[in-house]
């Protein structure tokens, strides 16, 4: 009884409280939860959350739920959950917030902000939950930062911005992501923009996507292409061809460079001077058809508790976003006090709005991938 009521103690502390809003059917969680989580941190993250989420459950319910994570890109698991809906396999899933909010009209998920108290929600960063813009559905999880990844034996003034990726020195010997794949390829078209000084906001009118105002920028992506070792398909690509020393300059996401630098990996992270592409990105989300609706709401507010921030800094998800009576990782601090931040998540979600995508993506293969 002494071990339960310390628990439980803490868990209030952390702001994992009892369940709030409408009272769901069953009274006991059922026994397993299934979490789709993404990639990279977020992945390793869920995966250390899994043991301490067990006993927590088993202290207040009696039932030790198993979280059984799923990774994936997000792209593939997004396409999976519409083409498996309304029978879909997961129960929350950790998307992008473009996916979130087509899934809010959708009828996909149940609200999370009933699931807290006013208090509790309060103490998440409101600007980052205006951003969001997810209505309740989600709460902001992470500021994701892309950097320049740049092995050592590269002189530290030949790489300052994203430019330098066209330098003849580096042939064949750089790398970024390809907006073909995954979500991050779209960074590059925002640097090019921002370098270019293009303001991308007329691109997308009126459900029309201006292919003439945006060609610029995407002609300068591709020169980048044309020097490229490859294009990467996220971290598991970038991370091996970084560790063999074939690519000299990758970009790639800030909390991932950290965590290949803690590897031993002999890189160092440049911030361009243009400024360093950022975005909030959301918490998970509950399925509306959850087959075990008390362990996802439980799940989702774990995930954001006091108790999994420290966690978070354990695996090295150092780009968490603290709440209110939290500090960042000191990393985090030391990485934002030196960075300058171009936030793109109007320019994302421009890029990913249905009204748009295809067209974005038929550019960017004629133009970066067929370099016509």
């Amino acid at each position: 009884m002494k071990h339960l009521n310390k628990w439980l103690a803490s868990l209030a502390i952390a702001g994992v409280s009892t369940l709030a809003g409408p009272a769901f059917a069953q009274d006991k969680p059922g026994e397993e939860l299934i979490v789709y989580t993404g990639t990279g941190i977020p992945t390793d993250f869920a995966d250390a959350l899994v043991e301490p989420f067990s006993k927590f459950m088993e202290e207040k319910y009696g039932v030790p739920v198993h979280v059984r994570t799923v990774p994936g890109a997000i792209p593939t698991v997004w396409a999976q959950l519409q083409t498996e809906w309304p029978n879909p396999t997961g129960d929350v899933y950790w998307l992008y917030n473009q996916n979130i909010r087509e899934g809010i009209d959708l009828g996909y998920w149940l609200p999370l902000q009933d699931k807290f108290t006013p208090e509790e929600w309060a103490s998440f960063d409101q600007g980052a939950m205006k951003t969001l813009n997810t209505q309740g559905y989600s709460a902001p999880m992470e500021v994701s930062a892309w950097v320049l990844a740049v092995q050592n034996t590269v002189p530290a003034d030949a790489v300052t911005s994203m430019a330098d990726l066209a330098k003849p020195e580096f042939a064949h010997r750089i790398t970024f992501d390809s907006a073909l794949s995954v979500g991050s390829g779209y960074n590059a078209i925002a640097a090019a923009a921002a370098i270019r000084g293009d303001d991308w906001h007329t691109w997308f009118k009126d459900g029309t996507f201006d292919e003439a105002a945006a060609r610029p920028a995407f002609d300068l992506v591709a020169t980048w292409a044309a020097n490229a070792l490859t294009l990467t398909q996220g971290s598991g690509s970038i991370r091996p061809l970084l560790r063999r020393g074939e690519a000299l300059i990758s970009a790639w996401w800030w909390h991932n460079t950290v965590e290949e630098l803690a590897a031993g990996t002999a890189i160092h992270i440049v911030e361009p001077k243009e400024g360093v592409v950022a975005l909030i990105q959301s918490g998970p989300v509950i399925s509306s058809k959850t087959k075990n609706p008390i362990a996802a709401v439980e799940w989702a507010k774990f995930v954001q508790s006091p108790i999994a921030t420290e966690i978070a800094l354990k695996v090295g998800y150092l780009n968490k976003l603290p709440r209110t009576g939290e500090v960042a990782s000191p990393e985090w601090q030391d990485f934002t006090s030196k960075a300058k931040f171009l936030w793109v998540d109007d320019f994302r979600d421009a890029m990913l709005d249905p009204a748009y995508n295809e067209k974005v993506l038929d550019l960017y293969n004629r133009v970066v991938i067929q370099g016509q």
